[in-house]
């Protein structure tokens, strides 16, 4: 590795932050427009590439920021620390983000993607502490980070770039039928709703239980390694999609048991009714989660498919006013929440069409997380020289 340099960013690229001058409760006027604006929520929902944003600017708020292009690597430097993705469109993004583009005869924007990633541990080192945890530009201009020949560059990414795409690929196909699923929820109950169908309290029909979170000033109940029980958190729904089969933390046996903490068998389905109200998931494993999450297990097959639909377009802001709606909403609430049931053979046609859709977007999701954890494998090896590619 007598080939491999220090750098700092800037040597390799251009490294600058995002610019916003006004936030939304001040400035109304600079929303709603054409051009996306990307937050540090959305870089963290990223698997790799950004797809996806919640607001955008207008004229008057592209004035006040600057349209960065496609391609661009962002890094997030507040609120959430040092996630990291890569545009997948011409977008602005605040000062709560940096923007790098790589000097194509130094370094490579996938490589620097990979090699971010890797470092993420280190970086979080460098957090100051606050209330809400932030580094910044100068952080970076004082961090140098290893990097191989160019061709090099290009080979690692070339090992670690078709995985990305793949799981790119497959989370795309599973956002499509999932869509196809909803579309046809929404024209089979909600546009053709007959008036004589059953309707209840949600814990009529399915067995609801909420997760636990042991004591966190205890560490002994948490770990980060997989192979022990996988412990879901709102923000791991967020970052997997429809199903979810891992989780950032992991509880032990111990803690499982001292806590009389449920694990919820495969296939029963999580609904979000804390802080983030409305995110459903379907597990893809046994598993565990936190207290901010309700658990619906079906007492019969034919309900998975209409459960899952029934949660993602259930209107979560009749439980509570708009205002409160993410401090408002609690187990007892989720569990009388109103849910119509209609007739069997209805559930069984409907289940008859979807069910395939979901086999198909479950085994997406199987081989997605397979993927994942051969990348997460090869990363630290190839980023650290431990492993080298030949040419």
């Amino acid at each position: 590795m007598s080939e491999w340099r220090e750098y700092y960013l800037s040597e390799v690229g251009i490294l600058k932050r995002g610019k916003s001058k006004y936030r939304p409760r001040y400035a109304f006027h600079l929303y709603g427009g054409v051009y996306p604006f990307i937050q540090t929520g959305d870089v963290k929902a990223a698997q790799k590439y950004i797809t996806k944003y919640s607001q955008t600017y207008s004229e008057a708020g592209l004035q006040q920021s600057k349209l960065w292009n496609k391609g661009t690597l962002c890094i997030t430097i507040a609120a959430n620390i040092a996630e990291i993705g890569i545009l997948g469109f011409d977008s602005c993004f605040p000062d709560s983000i940096l923007g790098f583009i790589a000097d194509e005869k130094n370094s490579t924007q996938d490589y620097v993607f990979y090699l971010l990633a890797y470092a993420k541990r280190e970086l979080l080192t460098f957090a100051d502490g606050s209330v809400q945890d932030n580094i910044n530009l100068g952080t970076f201009e004082k961090i140098k980070f290893l990097f191989p020949p160019l061709l090099e560059q290009h080979s690692i990414a070339g090992v670690l770039s078709p995985l990305d795409d793949k799981i790119d690929f497959l989370t795309r196909q599973n956002a499509t039928l999932d869509a196809l699923a909803q579309t046809y929820f929404r024209q089979w109950f909600v546009e053709e709703a007959r008036d004589d169908w059953e309707t209840g309290k949600a814990e009529d029909y399915f067995d609801i239980a909420i997760g636990k979170t042991p004591p966190r000033q205890e560490h002994e109940w948490f770990t980060e390694s997989p192979i022990d029980n996988v412990w879901v958190s709102i923000g791991d729904m967020g970052k997997a999609g429809l199903f979810i089969g891992q989780s950032s933390e992991y509880l032990t046996d111990e803690a499982i048991e001292r806590f009389n903490i449920r694990r919820i068998p495969k296939g029963s389905i999580l609904l979000s009714f804390k802080l983030t109200v409305g995110r459903v998931s379907i597990a893809l494993c046994e598993m565990t989660t936190n207290e901010a999450i309700a658990h619906f297990i079906c007492k019969e097959d034919r309900q998975r498919e209409y459960l899952y639909c029934y949660l993602k377009s259930f209107e979560y802001y009749s439980l509570g006013s708009t205002s409160s709606i993410a401090s408002a909403v609690n187990s007892k609430i989720i569990k009388a929440m109103p849910f119509i049931m209609p007739d069997g053979d209805i559930l069984d046609e409907f289940h008859e069409l979807t069910m395939p859709m979901f086999t198909k977007m479950e085994t997406n999701a199987h081989q997605t997380l397979t993927l994942q954890k051969l990348r997460d494998t090869l990363l630290p090896k190839l980023i650290s020289g431990e492993v080298r590619v030949k040419q």
